[in-house]
């Protein structure tokens, strides 16, 4: 996409931003961003009626997850849009007696969603009629806890997406340490597949994972350990094959937790970000193996929630407590780093999670 900007056409991609804010600035930001220089610039701002916890991309359609701040059967669930470069239009929505999920998955032939309720340990199926997300059809439960006060007395389901080859859906729950794997049926039902599902180290977290490229290895991000564990996939089976922290932990002796990861588009360089140290660790990918190495780190604003890779050249980075987006640029072959300041930065009160958009 292009435009004219006092004479000059810029090539520009759009982003969503939810942000939590307040009464005023709580909602969805649609930015575009320079892909010859990195800038941002704020285009449209539509209020929400809560705060949105993660968004998810498939094609026109945009799923905006809200948390319920009212206690009310109506606040919350699962809101569907429909999209097109600055529009953002209500299509359907699901809220589930008020649930919040924390983040939802699509299947590619827009038939069914999923989302996982991390408050109160479910995993939810949510059929598709006619390009409409409808009513939930099923509900799964997770048991279990881990060593961790506070953050691991229960279950809490934080991450759902599907395996590259697509034989699994899988779930990160961070109260129990594990990675479950769910197979697929009749009318989208989820049945859980125990022979295949991990246990990772007790008191890890598992926030995310992320695959490589050509779908062989997968990347944990722990958000309590602040680690990445690496694993080889091969047909529903995960092989362990290495776990490195997400920063220099003789550096830092404060509290710090995972933010984000995100891979670039040729399996060269992962990169994670970490909220209290407050940077974004950049490790390098050895194609063979999947091990990483620590490459690069540059510094962030304060609490780097979210990151997103435009153009596998541009890193947008939301730092929530900073309450701004930051790019950084990617360099290959570069003796200095990695990862480089834009010094581009946007305002935005308390941004918590990006998706690229669709643009014209």
């Amino acid at each position: 996409m292009a435009f004219l900007f006092f004479g000059k056409r810029r090539k520009v991609k759009p982003i969503f931003v939810g942000s939590y804010g307040n009464d005023l600035t709580r909602g969805m930001y649609v930015f575009h961003i320079d892909i010859e220089n990195g800038e941002l610039l704020k285009k449209k701002f539509y209020k929400s009626p809560a705060n949105p916890t993660a968004l998810f991309k498939r094609e026109r359609f945009i799923y905006v997850c809200y948390k319920n701040s009212t206690g009310r059967p109506t606040d919350g669930g699962l809101h569907q849009y429909a999209t097109m470069d600055l529009q953002f239009g209500l299509a359907a929505k699901v809220f589930h007696h008020g649930k919040t999920f924390m983040d939802s998955f699509v299947n590619e032939e827009r038939s069914c969603a999923y989302a996982v309720d991390y408050y109160n340990n479910e995993i939810v199926t949510i059929p598709i009629l006619k390009q409409k997300i409808v009513k939930v059809s099923q509900v799964l439960q997770h048991e279990g806890s881990g060593p961790v006060e506070r953050r691991q007395e229960e279950p809490h389901p934080h991450y759902i997406d599907q395996t590259p080859d697509k034989k699994r859906i899988f779930v990160c729950d961070l109260g129990t340490d594990e990675i479950v794997l769910y197979s697929v049926g009749e009318r989208h039902q989820l049945t859980r597949d125990d022979e295949h599902s991990i246990h990772l180290n007790p008191g890890s977290g598992p926030k995310k994972m992320i695959f490589s490229p050509d779908g062989k290895f997968a990347y944990i991000l722990n958000e309590l350990s602040n680690t990445v564990a690496v694993y080889q996939y091969d047909d529903c089976q995960l092989s362990f094959v290495q776990e490195i922290d997400t920063y220099d932990k003789d550096d830092f002796d404060e509290v710090s937790l995972a933010g984000d990861i995100v891979i670039d588009e040729k399996g060269q360089y992962l990169f994670v970000s970490n909220r209290g140290y407050d940077s974004v660790s950049v490790f390098t990918i050895n194609k063979e193996t999947g091990k990483l190495t620590f490459a690069d780190s540059v510094d962030t604003d304060e609490n780097p929630r979210a990151m997103i890779l435009i153009n596998n050249q541009w890193l947008v980075v939301a730092s929530q407590k900073g309450g701004t987006l930051e790019t950084f640029e990617i360099k290959d072959n570069e003796t200095k780093g990695i990862l480089f300041e834009t010094h581009f930065s946007y305002m935005v009160g308390e941004p918590v999670c990006l998706v690229e958009g669709r643009g014209i």
